[in-house]
Order: structure tokens, then C-alpha cells, then sequence
């Protein structure tokens, strides 16, 4: 309650490789940048009530998510409403979240984790195991084997930098509604 965070959305077809494949490197130094541009604008942004500004310092919310999903899942020749398309708009989600709560686990290494982590760091770290569970099951057939395997890493990663240095920011990907800014993505 009284809280803001930061929207942000990724264009899913910039990632779009030449073969039918996400660029998934790509993808993970898209998410690093934009959280680290998004954490910066948590100490510069202008809060609409005291309760709200003292919230979004204390918890850094932020709000990464992604827009034109179903346009990169129909460029790669398959179903938007299909079994494998909401497979790989499930690794998606997870390889996004994953990069997202490692950036904010790494920008804690050095700026210290957000101020109600400690009171909350058990109940996160749960929350972000179950994030990593629900990854199994996503379908993980041959079309998006390699994704949910970097989504695995990705989880993997996030958990073990969470587990050393907290994180910044209490909620770090949100999947808001992208249908007015994507007229600014083309």
C-alpha cells in the first residue's frame, strides 16, 4: 500500500534472433541496464504523498516487464494462443525475472540492500523459490529447451547473489499493460 514503482518495458522483438531464437544475451544486458537505470530513478522521482515517497525509499520497487510478446511469438512461426506459445512466454517471463532480481542482488553488493530487507528477506527468498519452481511447469520441449535452461541459470544466479548481499529492491518485474507505449516501440 502507498507505494510506486518505476515502470519499464522491454520491446520483445528487438530480441528476436536472425534463426527463429531470442537473443537471450541480449535480453540479460537489456534487463541489467534498465534496472540499474530504473533503481536510479527511485532517489529522483517525484512521489505524489510523503507516505508514498517514504515507502518507495524504503522498499525501491520497480516495474520491468516487456511489451509485444505475442508479435515476437507469431514471428517465430508458432501459435500465439497455443500450448507452445504460452511455453515460451512462461520462459520469457522467468529468464526476465531472474535477470532482474540478479541485477538488483548485485547493485546491493555495493549500495546495500533496500532498507526493509532484513524485516522481509525470509519471506522474499521464499516468494523467489517459488518463482524458480514454477519454472517446471513451463513446457519444456525441444522449441524452448535452451531458454528454460538460461532461465534456470538465471534463477539459480539470483538466488545465490540474494542469498549473499539481499537485494535492492523489494519487487523488481512487473507485467503491466503495454498496448498505448507500444505506439512509441514502432
Amino acid at each position: 500500500d502507498d507505494s510506486a514503482c518505476n515502470l519499464s518495458s522491454l520491446n520483445l522483438m528487438k530480441f528476436a534472433g536472425a534463426g527463429g531464437e531470442l537473443d537471450v544475451e541480449a535480453y540479460r544486458h537489456a534487463a541489467d541496464t534498465m534496472i540499474v537505470a530504473q533503481e536510479i530513478i527511485v532517489d529522483n522521482a517525484s512521489y505524489p504523498t510523503a507516505r508514498i515517497a517514504e515507502n518507495s525509499h524504503n522498499f525501491r520497487p520497480l516495474g520491468l516487464g516487456y511489451a509485444n510478446l505475442g508479435a515476437l511469438i507469431m514471428s517465430l512461426g508458432k501459435p500465439y494462443d497455443s500450448d507452445e506459445g504460452r511455453a515460451f512466454a512462461g520462459a520469457v517471463t522467468s529468464l526476465l525475472t531472474g535477470y532482474a532480481y540478479t541485477a538488483s542482488a548485485e547493485i546491493a553488493a555495493t549500495r546495500g540492500p533496500f532498507e526493509e530487507y532484513a524485516k522481509n528477506s525470509a519471506s522474499m527468498m521464499a516468494v523467489l523459490g517459488m518463482h524458480r519452481d514454477a519454472l517446471t511447469r513451463v513446457k519444456h520441449d525441444q522449441w524452448i529447451s535452451s531458454l528454460t535452461r538460461e532461465a534456470y541459470q538465471a534463477w539459480d544466479n539470483a538466488i545465490e547473489a540474494g542469498q549473499r548481499f539481499g537485494f535492492r529492491n523489494a519487487q523488481g518485474t512487473v507485467l503491466a499493460p503495454t498496448g498505448t507505449i507500444g505506439f512509441m516501440m514502432d
